[in-house]
């Protein structure tokens, strides 16, 4: 089963990206994280599952957004101990600077 859903993750991960994606950013939206949001997101549905991915998945996208979060944040590697009717407790909500591995963050985006 995990492969068809991580599968199923990466051809949506494809049609997002050849769609919505390219709108986005001819508006002038860009994702301030690394791996971007998408990429997040498909990773967290291909490891976890739909339910606890999805939650994870629409955290982040709720903290990419001016003011919210930014820098390297990866997919976790496991999934939290949180039962399933708690699904919000599967994402991390906490916004500021993310440094990538040995780095200080010098210049954060501006709000």
């Amino acid at each position: 089963m995990s492969g068809l859903r991580r599968k199923t993750a990466y051809v949506l991960l494809r049609v997002y990206k050849a769609s919505f994606s390219l709108v986005f950013y001819a508006a002038g939206a860009r994702c301030q994280h690394k791996p971007t949001c998408s990429e997040y997101g498909a990773e967290c549905v291909a490891r976890h599952g739909w339910w606890p991915g999805g939650w994870m998945a629409i955290a982040r996208f709720i903290r990419c957004r001016p003011g919210g979060s930014f820098g390297y944040d990866p997919a976790p590697e496991t999934k939290p101990d949180v039962p399933a009717w708690l699904p919000w407790r599967y994402g991390d909500w906490t916004t500021g600077g993310r440094p990538f591995p040995n780095q200080t963050i010098e210049n954060p985006p501006k709000a």
